[in-house]
């Protein structure tokens, strides 16, 4: 069986590998994202595989009729494909629970919005983003620990599974059965600088940290800003010290460096992103954040 995977990031690699460590060949059309050590370590990695690159989004179709695998999986494909062009069963890999998180960063939401669960969705490959049929789906606890970048890389292992799932159901002749909705049918836009932008006043300290977490590491971090200077904290966490300073006032304890969020609770911020300089927490004051200065 030859198994087809349309992608343009490097987040299909940990699946393509399983299935050809399973006897299966696997053949990827790949179109570069703007990130060259992404797209540079696409092609080293998959030099044993069956891998077109391609510049244009036509070509994805040439490429469909001159392999004409016997299913097709999408999996970090930015553009909207025209599913008459496949004659073969096409499934799209969402990192995300549909229709309530649709689409093109919903690992992002969720974790912003403080999701219990995270899930992972397959659905069938459809005319409208992230709206067919969902065939397969799996969800993990979120932790404190899990940042974008974190979770992606997980869901990039758990996908095998659904993956595996499906193809035995293609192989017994019987197409994999959908299942219910997760939730109302919600659209998530691509996050804009006011989604990643700490509101001191408004939001708690739990909603702070998710927040860096959420935009860690694509964005280097939460935005705030000092002294009308726009830096990034990267790192955060609750601490459940009550304060009664107004939100977004620093203060300093040692090398820790506490400030105030929008529930009277003090994060303590270990990373910041300061003029492209990666500074430890430790080091703030060096770089005038001080005790009395408020963050806006």
């Amino acid at each position: 069986m030859t198994i087809g995977i349309i992608s343009s990031s490097d987040q299909f690699l940990s699946l393509a590998y399983t299935l050809a460590n399973n006897n299966l060949q696997v053949c990827i059309y790949f179109r570069p994202g703007q990130d060259p050590y992404v797209n540079e370590k696409v092609k080293v990695l998959a030099a044993r595989f069956q891998l077109v690159t391609g510049q244009q989004h036509d070509d994805v179709y040439n490429w469909v009729k001159q392999v004409n695998p016997a299913v097709v999986f999408v999996y970090g494909y930015p553009s909207l494909l025209d599913v008459s062009q496949f004659s073969m069963p096409a499934f799209n890999i969402h990192a995300g629970p549909l229709p309530s998180f649709r689409g093109p960063v919903p690992v992002f939401w969720q974790l912003k919005m403080g999701m219990p669960r995270l899930c992972l969705s397959i659905h069938v490959l459809n005319e409208r983003f992230d709206a067919g049929a969902v065939v397969w789906n799996k969800y993990i606890p979120d932790q404190p620990h899990y940042n974008y970048s974190l979770v992606h890389q997980i869901f990039s292992q758990l996908v095998v599974e659904g993956v595996h799932y499906i193809l035995n159901a293609l192989v017994s002749g019987k197409p994999p059965a959908p299942i219910p909705p997760d939730g109302e049918n919600a659209y998530h836009h691509r996050p804009a600088a006011k989604d990643v932008q700490i509101d001191w006043k408004q939001m708690s300290a739990r909603e702070i940290c998710n927040l860096i977490r959420a935009c860690n590491p694509w964005n280097k971090g939460a935005a705030t800003n000092m002294n009308g200077q726009q830096i990034k904290i990267m790192d955060g966490l609750q601490t459940g010290i009550a304060t009664k300073l107004p939100p977004g006032s620093v203060v300093l304890e040692d090398t820790r460096l506490l400030v105030a969020a929008g529930d009277a609770q003090l994060i303590q911020v270990n990373m910041l992103l300061l003029e492209d300089m990666y500074v430890a927490a430790y080091q703030a004051a060096y770089y005038g954040i001080q005790k009395g200065l408020i963050l806006q």
